[in-house]
């Protein structure tokens, strides 16, 4: 069967799924195509990617390593954060697989949509800070929207089970690491090093102390409303110590349909490349269901405040998400500066939550100003633990 080749465009290209998505381009020459590369300042690994992907765009985060990138080589090398929009929005792409780390993933991918572009979602703050105004641009653009990260591809597949009216709940699965298992006074010492020792994937420094504190699960708990257009009070967590089932949906007739498979965040981005159809994964990517314990439990709301924050912030609505994402930026910076106890992160970004003046129907620019203010006054809280 003749397929035609998708554009891509990758911001974030050396970064985890950034390498993955192009390890996928390379086993799928006759599928994919690289069109623009993204990144921050990896300078060497990014040489690599521009020579053997011969892309037609390349971003980068300053003039001087744009300059180092130039040289000897005739592609179009671009500088600064305003240009990772030109790179997602070049006309000649198809599809643009957005893995940035922070709000500087926003914009592009509100821009692309408005062009009519795939996006291959793996940026957390792209839903978290505004999905309401991407996925209403979505719905107007008719653009698909697949995520990438494990839990909510998890979903995004079992849906297809299913009308939408029939959901009855969407459960999102947890992993249990060894800080999962301590009491109240050992969280008091975690450092971090306690948190960087994680039993399956690694996702970066901020992430690590996100999912530590279940931040992470409550922003996926915010970006799963926004995705699948369900209330707060249809999501549900549990607990799922083997990593194996990334995700349930229960149905109303008591079904419950799950997406089963090893812990690979490269099987997520295959699945949301190829979508709607599925490429054939090498022989390592598949798992033997014999003797493989399915368990769960019930979350540890009690342990971890910062858990049942993502239905909280969806209750408020308006610019609280945005506030809660800025806030915990500042204390996870606190927390790896050595400012702040482990503990401490859930007590700044509650008392910040609790200062803010709420705006409930935001626009870009509100929800931007929310976010750097929660950041900046946060930051007066860490000061008193100083």
């Amino acid at each position: 069967m003749a397929y035609k080749i998708k554009n891509i465009a990758i911001l974030g290209s050396t970064g985890s799924i950034g390498t993955q998505t192009l390890d996928i381009a390379a086993r799928f020459p006759d599928r994919f195509n690289i069109i623009a590369l993204v990144a921050h300042r990896n300078v060497d690994l990014l040489k690599n990617q521009i020579k053997k992907f011969q892309p037609e765009l390349v971003v980068v985060s300053d003039e001087k390593n744009a300059e180092i990138l130039s040289k000897g080589v005739d592609i179009r090398v671009l500088a600064g954060e305003e240009n990772i929009v030109t790179a997602a929005t070049d006309h000649r792409v198809d599809m643009v697989i957005n893995s940035l780390v922070g709000k500087s993933g926003l914009l592009p991918t509100i821009e692309a949509i408005k062009l009519g572009k795939e996006i291959g979602l793996a940026n957390k703050e792209t839903l978290v800070l505004a999905g309401n105004i991407v996925m209403q641009l979505a719905k107007k653009h008719n653009v698909s929207i697949i995520p990438i990260d494990s839990e909510h591809c998890a979903l995004f597949q079992s849906l297809r089970s299913g009308a939408h009216h029939d959901i009855q709940r969407l459960i999102l699965t947890m992993g249990k690491g060894p800080i999962a298992g301590m009491d109240k006074r050992r969280l008091s010492t975690v450092s971090m090093q306690d948190v960087l020792d994680r039993p399956y994937w690694d996702m970066g420094m901020k992430i690590n102390v996100d999912s530590a504190t279940c931040v992470n699960k409550a922003f996926e708990v915010i970006e799963a409303r926004w995705l699948f257009d369900v209330p707060a009070n249809k999501i549900s967590i549990v607990v799922h110590p083997q990593y194996l089932c990334h995700s349930l949906v229960e149905f109303k007739d008591g079904s419950i349909i799950c997406e089963l498979g090893t812990a690979d965040m490269k099987r997520y981005t295959q699945y949301a490349l190829f979508y709607p159809d599925r490429g054939i994964s090498p022989k390592g990517s598949f798992i033997d269901l014999f003797e493989k314990p399915l368990a769960f439990e019930a979350p540890p709301f009690d342990k971890f405040p910062c858990l049942g924050m993502g239905h909280y912030v969806i209750e408020k609505g308006g610019t609280m998400p945005a506030v809660f994402h800025g806030a915990d930026t500042t204390a996870v910076k606190a927390f790896m500066d050595k400012k702040i106890k482990f503990m401490d992160i859930p007590v700044i970004i509650q008392n910040t939550m609790d200062a803010h003046e709420l705006i409930k129907d935001p626009d870009l620019d509100k929800i931007l100003e929310s976010e750097k203010w929660a950041e900046e006054y946060a930051k007066s809280l860490v000061l008193e633990y100083d």
